[in-house]
């Protein structure tokens, strides 16, 4: 029983070294895409091209809530000095303009995600084939984002020099949103 499990033993011992010769040298290296998607130049451009038409989207949205509010106001105010039957009429009519300017507000805060989520999808389209050339260049045959990884060594981390070739190959990007 002896012979038979260290006979065992060697073939399996065998059998992994010569299974391992058919596995081709392994090279990781880490990217921290996040990283990527916000220091780069041209994921900082794209932001602050966001951030600007943020903030005039929710001017208009300001703007428009006060002319619905008013409205509103004044249609309270006409309450006593209508007809009940015109007032209902005036109601329905004031609803409908809410729920349609809801809808439209929705359908534009839509539009901004698309518009961020296009953004990165840009970026991203970039930065793959820099990723690819990057690890062909130093023989790295796979690759992880870094929040994947408990714990790697500082220079498994391409993520400088793939910024750096990113920020040369594309340094602004054009942001809009679609009507």
């Amino acid at each position: 029983m002896k012979k038979f499990n260290l006979t065992l033993i060697i073939i399996l011992f065998f059998a992994n070294i010569s299974f391992a010769d058919q596995y081709p040298n392994t090279s990781i290296g880490i990217i921290d895409i996040n990283r990527v998607l916000t220091e780069s130049k041209a994921a900082r451009d794209a932001a602050k091209q966001i951030e600007k038409i943020q903030k005039e989207s929710e001017e208009d949205s300001k703007k428009e809530d006060e002319l619905i509010i008013k409205e509103r106001e004044k249609l309270i105010e006409q309450q006593s000095v209508m007809a009940p039957e015109a007032f209902e009429v005036k109601v329905a009519d004031f609803e409908k303009k809410v729920q349609t300017y809801q809808i439209e507000r929705q359908e534009k805060l839509r539009k901004l995600d698309q518009m961020v989520q296009a953004a990165r999808a840009t970026i991203l389209d970039e930065v793959k084939p820099i990723i690819n050339d990057y690890a062909n260049e130093l023989g790295i045959t796979v690759i992880l984002e870094k929040n994947a990884v408990i714990m790697s060594a500082d220079d498994m981390d391409m993520t400088d020099q793939v910024i750096e070739i990113l920020n040369k190959s594309l340094p602004k990007i054009k942001v809009e949103l679609k009507d």
